[in-house]
């Protein structure tokens, strides 16, 4: 029996593709799962090793998995010792909640990661059905998967007390397990093919803003209810425990409770569920080979678009590509959904806290989230970044270059939210307040941007990629790097912070405009000095950022 041999780079070498054509008929399934589960951690790890930042955010990730699987462990101790009803509903609930999280956090926050996409399976000649089963293997053995299998093992620690129903939970905790793994594949799968739509994401867009709209009635009827949905919890998680969601974790609660035709009818339903996502998930597999790589039509349009409009300079060339891309990038639209829909969220919160200061104080998140945002510019630019290094684009160009366009777009949006949002709850006396602690955080993150995105590529989804895409590590590096530049502009605007809680509290009108100036001055002082930083960071490290993303990519 001869088996593909991974060289230590982590792919097959070429050489041996011939090999593994000749040999595939004596090469058994289990063999070649085998193959591409190493196959996925290899690059994986080679990927970190690239990139340190990756894999000290890996290791972070990690550290937090191993906390969370200790807080559960100690949680369904703790469990084996409360009542059957009370056990049963925990159980229920909590995996149904598990397997959920399963089906909408990747799509949610964008961490799959598809490192044995179908699209890169192409060129090994494996059959679909040892495919399916080695990226099914992969995802129950990383992470996510193996945090999720050692609960549902310790899920049986709950019901030592009735030791039939001890054993049957032990049996079962695998098939919860591949359940999450299947039904996330089958929705990653649906969607990565839609997702090459530009229709598809203008419906999801539609969609995020919903959810977010409603995210402030939803939160306030779910505070007036939690009494009485208390009450009703066993309730919920009965009926839970009759659908795939729960059926796998409401088996050995039936056996412990003496409910046996109960346990092997909800035992039937835990058993179809994974056949069943397994089915759905090969046929949907099988309709999308050849199609998965093709990506999106593109199309072209006549004339020069916005480079016709700018200067014909660097700084003008690079503000027109900024500008296409914030006005046709799904990547760049949808981070700008979000950021319009912050103010109906907090005009929600608003209400309900009867803080209505709230309301026009989400004018100041808007800026901070509009004005950072071109601290991953280099990291969308993915290759086209190469036409900054090879026609030596002078760092101040492309500083000021890309901030031209961020405002053009940001700046229009940021006035609009404050005069409305002032306007609804009656205090124009403090807009000038409200324009000057704006100002500092506008003009001071394009500053603090201009010298992030000089130092640091962040991990994105590269432009037509899978947009529920991931790289190793990435989640938790975006969230250090999302936090240092939110810290540096808190800590830079201090003093127009301390001046609009002066003005704030004691409404004195000297104070009210002198924090507008005040604003206006401290933005401007750290915008300059960002922007000379980031420029002459930007002119000594331009080729290593060119290498940093290209080697992300």
């Amino acid at each position: 029996m001869v088996e593909p041999v991974l060289t230590p780079g982590g792919v097959l070498e070429p050489g041996r593709l011939g090999l593994v054509g000749a040999t595939a008929a004596r090469t058994s399934g289990v063999a070649r799962v085998r193959v591409l589960v190493r196959l996925r951690f290899a690059v994986m790890w080679n990927t970190l090793r690239r990139h340190p930042m990756q894999l000290v955010g890996a290791i972070v990730g990690g550290l937090y998995a191993l906390g969370l699987l200790a807080a559960l462990v100690i949680a369904l101790v703790g469990l084996s010792f409360a009542p059957t009803e009370l056990a049963r509903t925990a159980l229920v609930l909590g995996g149904s909640v598990v397997l959920l999280g399963w089906m909408v956090g990747p799509i949610v926050t964008s961490g799959m990661d598809r490192t044995l996409d179908p699209a890169r399976l192409v060129g090994i000649p494996i059959s679909p059905n040892l495919q399916l089963t080695g990226i099914a293997a992969a995802s129950l053995l990383g992470i996510p998967g193996l945090v999720t299998l050692l609960v549902s093992l310790t899920s049986a620690v709950v019901w030592l007390r009735s030791p039939g129903a001890f054993v049957v939970a032990l049996l079962l905790a695998p098939v919860g397990a591949i359940t999450a793994v299947l039904a996330c594949q089958l929705v990653i799968t649906a969607l990565s093919r839609l997702s090459a739509s530009r229709r598809f994401r203008e419906v999801m867009g539609g969609l995020l803003i919903l959810v977010l709209v409603l995210l402030g009635p939803i939160f306030t009827g779910i505070g007036a209810g939690v009494a009485t949905l208390a009450e009703r919890l066993p309730a919920i998680a009965a009926g839970f425990g009759w659908t795939p969601l729960g059926a796998v974790w409401a088996v050995p609660a039936g056996l412990a409770e003496g409910h046996w035709l109960q346990a092997a009818a909800q035992a039937l339903i835990a058993l179809a569920t994974p056949v069943v996502l397994g089915l759905a998930w090969r046929r949907l597999f099988l309709s999308n080979l050849g199609t998965s790589a093709g990506g999106s039509r593109a199309s072209g349009r006549a004339g020069a678009g916005w480079f016709a409009r700018f200067p014909a300079t660097p700084r003008g060339a690079v503000a027109a590509r900024a500008l296409t891309y914030w006005l046709r990038d799904p990547r760049y639209l949808q981070s700008l959904i979000v950021v319009l829909v912050m103010p109906v969220v907090f005009g929600f919160v608003s209400a309900t806290t009867g803080a209505p200061i709230l309301l026009p104080g989400s004018t100041v998140l808007v800026a901070v989230l509009i004005s950072l945002s071109t601290f991953a510019d280099i990291s969308y630019d993915g290759t086209a970044f190469s036409a900054h290094v090879l026609r030596g684009v002078r760092g101040i160009d492309d500083r000021l270059g890309r901030i031209w366009a961020n405002a053009i777009v940001g700046v229009p949006v940021i006035l609009l939210v404050a005069l409305v949002t002032t306007a609804i709850v009656g205090r124009f006396d403090q807009l000038p307040t409200l324009l000057g602690l704006v100002a500092a955080v506008t003009l001071g993150g394009f500053g603090v941007a201009s010298v992030c995105s000089a130092l640091f590529v962040m991990p994105v989804p590269a432009s037509g990629e899978n947009p529920f895409a991931s790289k190793p590590g990435a989640g938790v590096l975006s969230m250090v790097g999302m936090a240092g530049s939110y810290g540096s502009l808190a800590l830079l605007s201090l003093p127009t912070i301390g001046f609009t809680i002066a003005a704030g509290v004691t409404g004195a009108p000297w104070l009210i405009w002198t924090t507008l100036a005040v604003g206006i001055v401290n933005g401007a002082v750290v915008c300059w000095i960002g922007i000379r930083w980031g420029a002459a960071i930007f002119d000594r490290r331009a080729p290593e950022l060119f290498a940093r993303v290209v080697a992300q990519g």
